[in-house]
């Protein structure tokens, strides 16, 4: 069972094979090759299956913690149809907004 944040739930179908790093664009990859296969998924509020190859991640916690904590929230709060009110400042929203 994969174990995501609630605001990679945005991230996962926008997803286009560009990332950090190679090691999390790989991951990502078969993260959402596995998502979209229907996969079982656990929300969680802490570093998930996605986090795990992101070299933001240090010592089991994101560098910008308070960041995808708001982009929790927000999913939670609006869903993951309409990203523009919810991660807007993230690197990748040029790439996500056009999805």
């Amino acid at each position: 069972m994969l174990k995501l944040r609630p605001h990679h739930l945005n991230c996962i179908p926008r997803f286009n094979g560009r990332g950090y790093s190679d090691a999390f664009s790989r991951n990502m990859a078969e993260i959402k090759k596995r998502f979209e296969s229907g996969e079982q998924y656990e929300i969680v509020f802490s570093a998930d299956d996605i986090c795990i190859a992101c070299p933001n991640l240090k010592n089991g916690i994101c560098i910008s913690q308070e960041k995808v904590e708001r982009y929790d929230r927000l999913t939670e709060k609006s869903g993951t149809s309409d990203i523009s009110g919810i991660c807007s400042d993230c690197a990748w929203y040029f790439i996500c907004k056009n999805y």
